[in-house]
């Protein structure tokens, strides 16, 4: 991606944010839990409405502005020649800054689709209070990332973009997630449905988590890597019970809309991602399991090595890399230090014909990372040793030199002493100063940076 190319992208986000602003502005206090503020601004029921009525006319404005800038945004993005990945979760990234720093390490930039454009859309099945605490979430946590959309002259950490799937392109993908969903309760429950709305009626007589997984024969499928399945079922259900105006339905019907949602989301992502010739990650293992089941039974393989790596950094054998430095990261990196670190996290896994192992890939990515931290602390004591062994002796020389160069007047001043002494400082001088600087500019790269938060947990 070119600087003219870069200054589009950002110009785009500028604008954007300038939309956000006209309306949040007033209520975000930067530096304070998004998640506090929305609750707090919620339980204040004449202050809920009064931001819900001025909000009426924030989708028409995200409307006209996507309308005007929509094709822009995709051909700038779709045929760059940079490491793009498509954000897949919640409306954003709620870990926002943590998230962005686990992704960073190995991704370019990150496509963000435009939340807010999302959640004006849920208006009409969503409770006021449901509604008010996402988008007040959601636009304080881009506005807290809002520094990563400007890389100010390098490519921005953070792009977002509107919906690039067409009206006649979501029955397509509509079809594609329905039949995913459709064949992950058939094998959930081994029973054959004839179609989707087949599978809700069956799921709307089951009125109880106990009656639930009593009919569950395929309990891997389900949940997997949570040990509390019962408890993870109340808690889908009280959230979508809680957030929607419709309370008639059992919990059974609940985990039908959960599953199929994330079905759609996926499918959507997948859809977009391609179009935008990008990777794709998630900020939730469960979306992450639920791509991985998908993919194999679709095409009998494993993730390929790019979305592997993307999301085992979100694993928590990589949490460490939230101790970061954002700004210091968003300020070092460059192509070249991406490049590298790429390979670096790359090194020594193969792929095979289906994909590759996530087992492996974690494992190799750690041992790769801890061997790289290991180069470049040693590359840093190099330079500190020979800093060290030129200082005293170099220093002592010229000091020494110096001195008895010096005569009880300036006028007896020799000048081959003059000379020597000037070209000895010179010389000392140029030489000490090179390894300070190659000392300084390995401490200051992607390398340093993560070597910095590593460090932290030791």
């Amino acid at each position: 991606m070119y600087f003219f190319e870069v200054r589009q992208i950002e110009e785009i986000s500028r604008e954007y944010f300038e939309i956000i602003e006209d309306y949040f502005e007033g209520i975000y206090q930067p530096g304070i839990d998004k998640i506090f503020q929305a609750e707090k601004i919620g339980y204040f029921k004449v202050a809920a409405q009064t931001i819900l009525a001025s909000l009426d006319d924030l989708e028409k404005d995200l409307t006209d502005f996507w309308k005007k800038k929509r094709d822009k945004v995709i051909e700038l993005t779709s045929n760059s020649d940079i490491l793009k990945v498509m954000y897949c979760g919640g409306p954003s990234p709620m870990q926002g800054i943590n998230f962005i720093k686990r992704t960073a390490l190995y991704m370019d930039s990150l496509l963000i689709e435009d939340p807010l454009s999302f959640l004006l859309n849920t208006k009409s099945v969503a409770t006021d209070e449901a509604y008010l605490n996402q988008l007040i979430k959601h636009s304080f946590n881009l506005l807290d990332m809002k520094h990563l959309f400007f890389g100010e002259g390098e490519i921005p950490l953070l792009i977002i973009f509107p919906s690039v799937i067409k009206e006649e392109e979501k029955l397509n993908v509509t079809d594609i997630i329905e039949k995913s969903g459709d064949e992950y309760f058939r094998l959930m429950f081994e029973r054959d449905f004839l179609d989707t709305n087949d599978v809700f009626d069956y799921l709307s007589y089951l009125d109880g988590t106990d009656k639930l997984l009593a009919e569950v024969k395929n309990t891997d499928i389900l949940f997997p890597n949570v040990v509390d399945k019962k408890q993870r079922l109340i808690e889908m259900y009280s959230d979508i019970h809680m957030s929607w105006k419709n309370k008639d339905f059992y919990v059974g019907s609940a985990l039908g809309y959960k599953i199929y949602g994330q079905f759609h989301n996926l499918g959507t992502q997948v859809f977009q991602a391609q179009e935008l010739s990008s990777q794709i990650v998630f900020d939730k293992q469960e979306y992450w399991n639920l791509y991985k089941w998908d993919i194999s039974q679709s095409k009998g393989a494993e993730p390929n090595l790019e979305s592997a790596l993307l999301n085992t950094l979100q694993l928590d054998d990589f949490r460490w890399l939230e101790l970061m430095d954002i700004d210091r990261l968003n300020e070092v990196r460059n192509k070249e230090d991406l490049a590298n670190i790429r390979g670096m996290l790359r090194k020594n896994i193969n792929v095979a014909v289906n994909g590759v192992s996530e087992e492996i890939v974690k494992r190799k990515a750690i041992e790769n990372i801890e061997q790289a931290l290991l180069e470049h602390s040693e590359h840093v004591e190099e330079y500190s040793n020979k800093i060290k062994k030129k200082l005293p002796i170099d220093t002592l020389a010229i000091i020494a030199g110096t001195i008895t160069s010096i005569p009880t007047s300036w006028a007896l001043l020799p000048i081959a002493g003059a000379a020597s002494t000037v070209y000895g400082i010179y010389d000392f001088y140029t030489n000490t100063r090179k390894a300070f600087k190659d000392k300084k500019r390995i401490q200051n790269n992607m390398m340093g940076v993560l070597f910095d938060a590593k460090r932290q947990v030791l």
